[in-house]
């Protein structure tokens, strides 16, 4: 694992952790964090990724973590309204120019995976972006800071896994009303549990294989 950084258009400094590919014309996965939370919630996940062959980068989204930095100036998702936290598509972004000037990646190729706000900043940069073949989204919401699910949900046409805890019931509740709405390869997977985000990979670690066997199927 390498510790990265890059510049954003509107003067972010975001902090990554790079997993190099381990062979040509990999396929790469970014992923994004919930709130509150930082990049290394995503360790284990991005580690077994890499073992499968995957080129891996895991930011900190503006106002979290080390990404604190806007032309001089601190910040933080603590002080944030909705319209600034939406702004870290522009990490994301970022994120994929850096991606694509890495040798060995094959840019066309790119999943995401996101938790929580991170599943459905995932699930819009999916709307507008071709070259994103895959979503995991975890503990997604039909409406998390202004970002509304349904709708970016019907235009998706990559494959998607969503998976949530029963107990979390607003995320639960969402990820049925979102798997519906797909009309495109889809998987639901509704644990047992209250564990939100990432943090499921905490109480049921067995999901992280799982995921790899549905997401190799698709993206080897």
């Amino acid at each position: 694992m390498e510790k990265i950084t890059f510049r954003t258009k509107d003067g972010v400094t975001i902090t990554g952790n790079y997993f190099k590919p381990q062979k040509e014309h990999s396929p790469a996965f970014l992923l994004l964090h919930m709130m509150p939370s930082t990049k290394e919630s995503w360790n284990a996940f991005a580690s077994h990724l890499q073992k499968q062959g995957f080129a891996v980068l895991a930011i900190d989204l503006r106002g979290h973590g080390e990404s604190t930095d806007k032309n001089g100036k601190k910040i933080d998702y603590k002080e944030f309204k909705d319209a600034e936290h939406r702004g870290s598509m522009n990490d994301i972004a970022s994120a994929k120019d850096f991606l694509a000037k890495q040798k060995d990646i094959d840019i066309s190729r790119i999943a995401i995976a996101g938790a929580s706000i991170g599943a459905n900043l995932a699930l819009r940069q999916a709307s507008v972006d071709n070259d994103v073949s895959l979503l995991l989204l975890l503990s997604a919401g039909i409406d998390y800071r202004g970002i509304q699910a349904l709708r970016l949900a019907a235009m998706c046409s990559c494959p998607v896994y969503i998976l949530a805890s029963e107990g979390d019931t607003y995320a639960a509740e969402s990820s049925r009303k979102l798997y519906d709405t797909f009309p495109c390869d889809k998987r639901l997977n509704v644990i047992k549990g209250k564990s939100h985000g990432t943090d499921m990979f905490l109480s049921e670690p067995e999901l992280i294989d799982e995921l790899l066997v549905w997401v190799v199927k698709r993206l080897k």
